[in-house]
């Protein structure tokens, strides 16, 4: 294709075409990209194929950022990313094992509140709480009981395999 007899508006107007018909291009796979930057954190599920990933993780590279992929895409092994890459069975699948680790994380800390809060007249003020805990002990409980009930029939994400050359290199 010779673009040597288009202006710059032109090339710029077809630039942006070609971007938006990347960016809008459905694989048929999940990916679920969790973003860390600067002390934010969110989750960018808006990514529809293995290009515009590639652009995320190449702008979130360690330097200004790290992203963690889950992706239901079989075949992400030659993907470069500074974060985790993981294979997921489905959007559920990845959901509950989130919901679940979220609870086997949150609860001890939780706990540790409530011990630093029971405790407070032990130690000096200025190493006090100001606050008593959000949760109380009843929710703390009742995650217990979920934690303990969890339905525990989902695969959780497992790490693609790395090609033979990161192998060798390692």
């Amino acid at each position: 294709m010779d673009l040597s007899n288009h202006t710059i508006d032109q090339l710029v107007e077809l630039k942006n075409k070609i971007e938006n018909r990347i960016n809008s291009y459905e694989d048929g796979y999940i990916y679920i990209c969790k973003c860390r930057s600067y002390g934010r954190n969110w989750t960018d599920s808006s990514i529809k194929n293995v290009h515009t990933l590639q652009e995320l993780l190449y702008k979130y590279d360690g330097d200004d950022g790290i992203v963690d992929v889950y992706s239901t895409n079989p075949n992400l092994s030659g993907i470069h990313n500074y974060g985790d890459l993981m294979y997921i069975k489905s959007a559920d699948d990845y959901h509950q094992w989130y919901r679940y680790e979220n609870l086997k994380r949150t609860i001890p800390e939780l706990e540790k509140e409530w011990e630093e809060w029971d405790d407070r007249e032990n130690v000096p003020f200025k190493s006090r709480p100001y606050f008593s805990p959000i949760h109380s002990k009843e929710d703390i409980e009742e995650m217990k009981k979920e934690l303990g009930e969890f339905d525990m029939s989902f695969t959780p994400p497992q790490r693609y395999k790395q090609d033979e050359e990161e192998t060798e290199e390692s």
